[in-house]
This record gives structure tokens, C-alpha cells and sequence, in this order.
């Protein structure tokens, strides 16, 4: 009885001590659940793709105030024509048709076409404000693809109308300023920023020049996608200043895009943009090196693309518009934070 009786009090302190504990797990604060560690940001691609749509874009710090009222309406514009030495007027929109007549090839798809009358739109009015041509010889635009860019009226069929007149009085800005809307034949699938190919022409920031990647060997000739040239040593040196020995001369430094940023050897450097003008643009056709040699006499080159690979790539928006892309997206992808702006109807 007395055992029955020890054993019923120690059931009833079990329970006591449940319950007593059950309470306590109800009034308590459930335990926190455990933070995930956050994980370390992932560095930077090595290729910007674009700016956030909502990131602001400052004016660029040496970039005057673009005053669009100026071009309320499509200006006449005057036309050095070098081939014969004259000067011509014309509608604005009717020089930029003979530009993209021969600055690119007039059958290929009209958003190309349009991608490129917005770039050359955008650096012939770049050129009027500057007066380049005006110094020279007293007009707004050349005809010399040396003083700006080539021009070829008679080449000029519907494709190239259309796209003009899509595009028509559009002209690229960033943070309020023009930019200068270089481009170039294939740019070896990734843009050249402007320390790569105009690091004294440009004299101040263009931040829209990324090296951005494409696909422009998907249609771009086999001769232009890689190439490989050999130059004599003594004029390799001759090109960098260096009286030494040629082998002494290595790449120094390469840019984002993995262009040639400065070559030399021993006290002597010079760009890459510099590097190649002195030796001869057709001859090395980018500075986008993929491998440098010398055999005791000769230097051999290899590289990719052909051209300084700033901004829009023609090759790659031919691309992009065989794929379905419309010329803004062409534009917005190769002129990285750039707003397409209409000046006139």
C-alpha cells in the first residue's frame, strides 16, 4: 500500500514537472532561426553588359551641356567633298543617307543599318559643334573618312532610306553632353575602352566605352576574325623609340578588353593606339594581341578583330539584328549608359 502510494506521489511530480515545463516552452520566445551567412558579393564580371536602367548618369566632367534648341528642326548642312574639292549643301538627313551608304553595307538588315545612323548621326553633330571640319576647310562635315567619315550618295538604295528615317534627328547623350559615337569594322567579340584605342584624342572620360562582348564572328569574314602579321624588328623599335636590341620590346600592360595598353622596353612606352598607327592600321589590323613573337628578325603578331574596337561593333549589330534586335538595343548595348535623344520631327 505504502509502495502503491510512493509510487503514485512520484507520478504526480512527473506530471507536475511536464506540465511546469510545457507552460515554460509556451511563454518562452521561440528560439531565433539561424541567420544565413551572407554570402560575399561576387567581384565584378570582367565585362560590364550594361548600366542599371534606373542608374543615374553624371555629366561627364570636361563634356559641355549639349543645347539641343539649337536643332529644332532638320539644319542644312555644308559638305566638303573631297573627292573633288568643292563645297555642297544639303539636309542633314540626306548627308547622313551617303554616310550610311558606305560606311556600312546598304543590304544589311535595316535595324543595323539604323544602329549605325544613330553612331554617325550622333558624331557628325559632334563635329559641327567642335567645328572640326570648319577649321579645315570652312564646312560642317567631310567627306574624308580621315577628317570624319566616308560618303557614297550613289550607294544609297531603300534599306539605307529606312533606316534613316527611323532613326531620324536622333542623336546620343550622356549625363546631358554628346558623346563621340566612334565605332568600328569587328571588334574582336569585346569593346575597347578609351585608354585601349583613344587615350590622348578623347581628352576626357567616356565611360560608355566598356568592353562589352558580342558575337560578330558569327557572320564577320574569316580574314578580319583572326589574323596574323609579321613585322622586321628594326621597325617595331623604330615604332616604340627603342635604339636596343628589338627583342628587349614586350607588351607591357593590357587593358580591360585585353588590347594592347602600353608596349616598350627598357625606358621607352608607348600606347598600344600609338604602337599601331605607327606601324600601319591595315597592317595591324587591332591591338587586340593574342600572342607576340620575335625570331632574331622578324616580330609575329597575332590578334583578333579588325579596328580600335570603340563602341558600336558592325559586324556584332549585324548580328544582334539577325537574332531580332532593334537598332536601341544595338545602341544601348555598345554605348553603355547612353539615352537616345530626338532632336527634331
Amino acid at each position: 500500500m505504502l509502495k502503491n502510494k510512493k509510487s503514485n506521489i512520484a507520478i504526480i511530480a512527473v506530471a507536475v514537472i511536464l506540465l511546469i515545463m510545457g507552460v515554460y516552452a509556451l511563454m518562452r520566445p521561440p528560439a531565433p532561426k539561424p541567420v544565413p551567412e551572407t554570402p560575399s558579393p561576387a567581384p565584378m564580371d570582367r565585362v560590364p553588359q550594361a548600366v542599371p536602367p534606373k542608374q543615374k548618369v553624371e555629366p561627364i566632367p570636361g563634356v559641355p551641356q549639349f543645347d539641343s534648341s539649337k536643332y529644332k528642326s532638320e539644319p542644312v548642312v555644308k559638305v566638303w567633298r573631297a573627292d573633288r574639292g568643292t563645297i555642297e549643301s544639303m539636309p542633314l538627313e540626306k548627308y547622313i543617307e551617303g554616310v550610311i551608304a558606305q560606311e556600312m553595307q546598304p543590304e544589311w538588315p535595316i535595324e543595323a543599318l539604323a544602329a549605325q545612323a544613330i553612331a554617325s548621326r550622333t558624331l557628325t553633330i559632334n563635329a559641327i559643334e567642335a567645328g572640326t571640319i570648319k577649321r579645315l576647310h570652312n564646312a560642317d562635315v567631310s567627306t574624308s573618312k580621315e577628317e570624319l567619315q566616308a560618303f557614297a550618295p550613289e550607294k544609297v538604295n531603300d534599306n539605307v532610306r529606312e533606316a534613316v528615317k527611323r532613326t531620324r534627328g536622333q542623336v546620343l547623350l550622356y549625363g546631358g553632353g554628346l558623346i563621340n559615337a566612334i565605332y568600328s569594322s569587328c571588334n574582336g567579340q569585346i569593346a575597347a575602352t578609351k585608354d585601349e584605342s583613344f587615350p590622348k584624342e578623347i581628352p576626357h572620360p567616356a565611360p560608355y566605352f566598356q568592353p562589352v562582348t558580342d558575337n560578330c564572328f558569327e557572320y564577320a569574314p574569316d580574314n578580319i576574325k583572326s589574323w596574323t602579321v609579321k613585322i622586321p624588328g628594326s621597325q617595331v623599335a623604330s615604332a616604340v623609340g627603342y635604339s636596343g636590341n628589338p627583342g628587349d620590346i614586350k607588351i607591357l600592360e593590357k587593358g580591360p578588353s585585353g588590347r594592347i595598353l602600353f608596349i616598350g622596353a627598357g625606358n621607352k612606352k608607348v600606347y598600344g593606339a600609338e604602337f599601331r598607327k605607327a606601324v600601319g592600321f591595315d597592317r595591324l589590323k587591332s591591338t587586340l594581341i593574342t600572342d607576340m613573337s620575335y625570331d632574331g628578325k622578324d616580330f609575329t603578331f597575332k590578334g583578333l578583330g579588325w579596328g580600335n574596337g570603340v563602341g558600336l561593333c558592325q559586324w556584332g549589330a549585324y548580328t544582334f539584328a539577325k537574332q531580332g534586335k532593334n537598332s536601341s538595343d544595338i545602341i544601348n548595348h555598345y554605348y553603355v549608359g547612353a539615352e537616345v535623344t530626338k532632336l527634331y520631327q
